[in-house]
């Protein structure tokens, strides 16, 4: 008798417990849907960031070319200069040079002087980001009627002869972001895309240094100005890289060069 005793008493504390155990997993699935509502009405109710307005102003288009060239010797010669840069190969790179390639405005020249400048044999070396960085922007043939000279970027090869090379730059990017001041968390002017500025040298941070990180430009009015970051940016006179067909119908490169 004892014995159905306690295992009665033993049934009745388990069923308890079990019935403890569901009352709090009950109650844990009905808070949940609490909980997410409260979450979403909060998300709902956080104020959206209103976009950007473009930039209102005269300033003239510099568009990057829409049709590829129709040179086939070409396009295969960008190819293998594509696969130099992406992987590096400074010994690619050197056959797709000319022997005389123009490194500067002076009598210096030559694959030496290159690659003394240069080091494309260092992995981090920084032709492999400049190279990079012409490819993807694109180019067109600076000479017109002329089909034996291709130059790297568009900024160069197009850029009209009515604008002063050394007080503008382009915008290279679209909505690129002006800002009040030269810093990423200055407060935002407006959005702009691929035009032509003026820029000042003076107002353009660091200030005195030949590298500038943001540049103050404006529009011919004056009415619209702030700063750009140098990646959003590209000057007709900044690095550009010059191609010549030979005499055996072969492309190289004569030239990478900035300045005037």
């Amino acid at each position: 008798m004892r014995k159905i005793y306690i295992a009665l008493i033993s049934i009745l504390i388990l069923s308890a417990c079990r019935q403890q155990e569901s009352e709090l997993t009950s109650a844990a699935i009905t808070a949940q849907p609490a909980a997410q509502d409260t979450l979403q009405d909060t998300i709902a109710a956080a104020p959206e960031t209103p976009p950007l307005p473009s930039c209102q102003t005269e300033a003239p288009l510099l568009l990057p070319p829409d049709t590829a060239t129709t040179d086939a010797g070409l396009v295969k010669y960008l190819q293998q200069l594509e696969q130099a840069v992406q992987t590096q190969n400074a010994e690619q790179l050197q056959e797709l040079v000319d022997p005389n390639i123009r490194t500067g405005f002076d009598e210096n020249g030559g694959w030496s002087s290159f690659a003394g400048q240069w080091q494309p044999d260092n992995p981090s070396s920084e032709v492999w980001l400049l190279l990079q960085h012409l490819l993807q922007l694109g180019g067109g043939y600076p000479v017109e009627n002329n089909r034996q000279v291709y130059a790297l970027p568009y900024v160069y090869s197009n850029w009209p002869d009515s604008i002063d090379a050394f007080m503008h730059v382009a915008v290279i990017r679209t909505g690129a972001i002006l800002r009040e001041e030269p810093v990423a968390n200055a407060p935002a002017v407006c959005t702009l895309n691929q035009v032509i500025l003026k820029v000042d040298y003076g107002k353009s941070y660091p200030e005195g240094a030949p590298q500038k990180e943001w540049w103050h430009v404006q529009s011919a009015d004056a009415q619209l100005q702030g700063y750009l970051h140098r990646s959003d940016v590209h000057s007709p006179v900044g690095y550009r890289a010059i191609f010549n067909k030979n005499k055996k119908g072969n492309w190289r490169m004569t030239a990478l060069v900035a300045g005037d």
